[in-house]
């Protein structure tokens, strides 16, 4: 199932192990995500109930390097977009293009919400000044039934 134009995104990082991720990630990066990975297809899989969430409550992820930029990770942030679009045309698309009818997929860890799944389609409710998102709040139990092939 594609979601935001993204048909398998767990292959964004085909070429590493999720330890091997983890291990490029900058520390405000690896510091806000529980450990582990996840697997988008099991998360979407995942019979969650759709609240909605404001938005206001999760733009502090805007700050950090979340995106690649030129095949190199976690170069780029929410916030850069915001402030230059035509300077990260690929992520500025996603996020026009990014589907608000497909809730986004959210953990709490560590004393507060974290986007598992839909950046993209946040910061397109950011961009249209939304109040709420929809959202689906996985419980760390369910998260670990995420991770594997």
């Amino acid at each position: 199932m594609p979601i935001d134009g993204v048909e398998n995104a767990d292959l964004s990082a085909p070429d590493v192990s999720f330890e091997g991720l983890v291990a490029t990630m900058p520390a405000s990066v690896r510091d806000v995500f529980p450990p582990g990975g996840w697997k988008l297809g099991k998360l979407w899989a995942l019979e969650l109930k759709v609240e909605p969430i404001e938005v206001a409550d999760l733009i502090w992820l805007f700050d950090l390097p979340l995106w690649p930029l030129n095949g190199e990770r976690f170069k780029v942030t929410p916030n850069q977009v915001t402030e230059t679009p035509m300077n990260y045309r690929d992520h500025y698309q996603r996020v026009m293009d990014a589907d608000l009818d497909f809730p986004i997929h959210l953990v709490a860890y560590r004393g507060r919400l974290v986007v598992l799944d839909g950046v993209h389609r946040l910061l397109k409710a950011h961009f249209l000044r939304r109040r709420w998102i929809e959202a689906k709040t996985a419980t760390a139990a369910q998260l670990q039934l995420c991770t594997g092939p």
